[in-house]
């Protein structure tokens, strides 16, 4: 007979920890997290934009902190991971946001024989290695809490062929999402959840200005006839963080507006 498998102990804490939080979608999820009452962590790369954001936030230090960390640098993450715990408790939503796109000069994507092994290294260490480090260093609380929520932010490009990203990133967000599918299944006994949002073109400081000779292209193949917001990204973020979402595990959500592939 099958039985219910649900958390061992009720979520306690409502404690996140989103990276590159400063700006665009990752700073959406943070202000929607804080909205709904969570204390929330964020770190980013550069010191000037974690400095911006919590001037913008303006919420408290009981209620938000950030640092300035490179997701890459896991003897740094972990010790920000242990600040959050002794601070506010067990962490119990990871929100894997941080990733880079390099273009070429023209602010088109590079071309496969354009790229350097440099870049491509350091994309896929960012992009993929980034949600790694940071899942693997969250899943041991989460399995001793009971609970956990994982999300990592995917991207189209992943999943359809990337007329604007190149193939460093396109091939880090596509193999997220199979890092997202196998988590799921070895977390999903312990009351854990790891899903991908998958954005389209997303109006942020990393797709350039909405009038841009790029932007207007990518409208002509959006079916809603418009560009998505951080807002929009935030608010199924912050569902599929929610004790709501239990049954949903190893997904892939679009946020496109209908556009998909090419």
């Amino acid at each position: 007979m099958l039985t219910r498998r649900g958390p061992k102990h009720r979520n306690k804490t409502r404690v996140a920890l989103v990276t590159g939080g400063s700006r665009g979608i990752g700073l959406g999820i943070v202000r929607r997290l804080l909205a709904d009452g969570y204390q929330v962590a964020f770190v980013a790369t550069r010191p000037t934009h974690v400095k911006s954001a919590l001037g913008v936030l303006g919420y408290s230090e009981s209620q938000l902190c950030a640092e300035s960390i490179d997701v890459t640098q896991e003897g740094e993450m972990a010790a920000f991971i242990d600040r959050i715990r002794a601070r506010w408790g067990e962490i119990t939503v990871l929100i894997n946001n941080a990733g880079i796109s390099p273009k070429r000069m023209d602010n088109n994507a590079p071309w496969l024989s354009q790229m350097s092994s440099d870049e491509w290294t350091r994309v896929l260490d960012v992009n993929l290695k980034g949600p790694f480090i940071l899942m693997r260093l969250m899943a041991p609380g989460m399995i001793a809490n009971g609970y956990g929520r994982i999300i990592n932010i995917g991207s189209i490009a992943g999943r359809a062929v990337p007329l604007i990203a190149g193939p460093h990133y396109a091939a880090s967000k596509a193999g997220l999402m199979g890092l997202t599918r196998a988590a799921a299944r070895d977390l999903g006994p312990y009351g854990i959840t790891v899903n991908c949002i998958a954005p389209g073109r997303i109006v942020s400081d990393l797709t350039g200005p909405p009038e841009s000779a790029i932007n207007r292209s990518a409208l002509t193949r959006i079916p809603v006839g418009r560009f998505g917001t951080p807002e929009e990204v935030a608010h199924v973020t912050a569902f599929l963080a929610s004790p709501l979402a239990s049954f949903i595990t190893g997904a892939t959500i679009d946020i496109t507006g209908g556009e998909f592939g090419a």
